[in-house]
């Protein structure tokens, strides 16, 4: 689970935290910044335009980038280090994840400083991974670059920074802990590079125009893909015999849908066709409206019996009416609601999806008097909250009705 995370001087992120943060860090420059809850299983984020929705789910694939492909590349996709730092920031560029291995009691908290000298390359300046025991945090791991290129390795974790093992490590340009061997003691370091690798950050793109063709795809980075067609092609590769129960398992979050035909005899080209009510003969998927497209495209990912750590979606509601909207809001909720080892990240300007989010997983972006983005939570906004900090007398429509103009 990723319980929290901030992000410093990355676009309009200034600072700005989500969840559970270690504020002794000195990446950490004002902890007011650093609200101190857990991300759920769900999160929602909202706001208005240009507030750094967005910029949040981007600095997700950032840091996935420098993992898979360094830095150079990471920047380079999005116009260069100065396009990407924050305007008028002070200090390093840093984002740090407070996660949480199934396997461990304690969680862990993984940070990273990337450097930059102006006309130069940036680097990857230091990456931290620590335990917090009790009060107090101790690191597991310091890698820090520089001229001397040297990181260090805890050993065992009562050791103290006078003991630590020194490693030798020359690359300035990948995450350490791409480069770390799994460790028995401490299983967190695999998890989250499995985390760094797999989740997924962008949605699906819905193309009509073709018809949905699914033999002409182009390789991708992501397995899964980024077009809806891809992710077909997967789902019949990876999950053949049960592609077509996954299909119909999503069938009740779909208006007037009976169910979902796959034609899979010909596998260079199989079929893809809808069964709706009122209408005997099945369609097929490139005759549909593309608001029908792009919800069951949503509800496939939901459903993906392998889904990745982190599942996102980037402005789902776009192209959906109000009763599409209303159908993907009960899918988030139940999603919400269900003990699985994935989470949710949506970034939505829909105040119907929403309302069908509890206030504690809501998140409210706004910007403050120097244009920097400014989080917070919907349910610290609700008043009065009982004893244990829960809001009272939540509404189905709470979120259209306290805070429709925060959008």
């Amino acid at each position: 689970m990723l319980e929290g995370f901030w992000i410093r001087n990355y676009k309009s992120l200034k600072q700005v935290g989500l969840g559970t943060a270690f504020p002794q860090f000195v990446y950490v420059e004002d902890l007011s910044a650093m609200l101190p809850y857990d991300l759920g299983t769900s999160t929602l984020i909202t706001g208005v335009s240009g507030s750094g929705k967005s910029s949040v789910l981007d600095a997700l694939g950032f840091i996935s980038d420098c993992y898979s492909h360094g830095i150079d590349v990471a920047c380079g996709k999005r116009g260069g280090y100065e396009a990407v730092y924050s305007h008028g920031g002070k200090g390093t560029m840093s984002f740090g994840f407070h996660y949480r291995h199934p396997d461990e009691s304690a969680a862990a908290t993984y940070a990273v400083s990337v450097g930059y000298v102006k006309n130069k390359a940036p680097y990857i300046e230091s990456e931290l991974i620590a335990y917090r025991n009790g009060k107090e945090s101790f690191p597991i791991a310091f890698l820090q670059n520089g001229q001397k290129t040297i990181r260090y390795l805890a050993s065992d974790e009562r050791l103290g920074g006078d003991d630590l093992t020194r490693v030798e490590f020359t690359d300035l340009k990948h995450l350490g802990l791409a480069a770390l061997e799994s460790h028995p003691k401490y299983p967190v370091w695999s998890s989250l590079r499995h985390f760094f690798e797999s989740w997924s950050v962008d949605d699906f793109l819905v193309d009509t125009t073709n018809g949905l063709d699914l033999t002409q795809l182009k390789p991708h980075e992501n397995l899964r893909g980024h077009k809806l067609t891809q992710f077909i092609r997967y789902l019949i590769d990876q999950f053949s015999d049960d592609t077509e129960s996954i299909m119909n398992q999503i069938v009740s979050g779909i208006p007037n849908l009976v169910s979902v035909l796959l034609d899979n005899t010909n596998r260079e080209r199989p079929m893809l066709s809808f069964v709706m009510e009122g209408i005997s003969i099945p369609i097929p998927i490139s005759l549909l409206s593309e608001s029908t497209i792009r919800l069951f495209s949503c509800a496939l990912r939901l459903e993906e019996p392998n889904r990745a750590p982190l599942v996102t979606f980037d402005n789902p509601e776009s192209g959906l009416d109000r009763m599409h909207c209303w159908y993907l809001g009960e899918r988030f909720r139940k999603f919400d609601n269900s003990a699985i080892g994935s989470q949710l990240f949506v970034n939505t300007q829909s105040s119907q999806l929403a309302d069908a989010m509890h206030p504690q997983n809501v998140w409210i972006f706004g910007r403050d008097q120097n244009g920097f983005t400014v989080v917070e939570r919907a349910a610290d906004l609700m008043l009065p909250p009982d004893d244990s900090g829960v809001p009272k007398n939540i509404e189905a429509n709470w979120f259209s009705e306290m805070f429709e103009d925060r959008i």
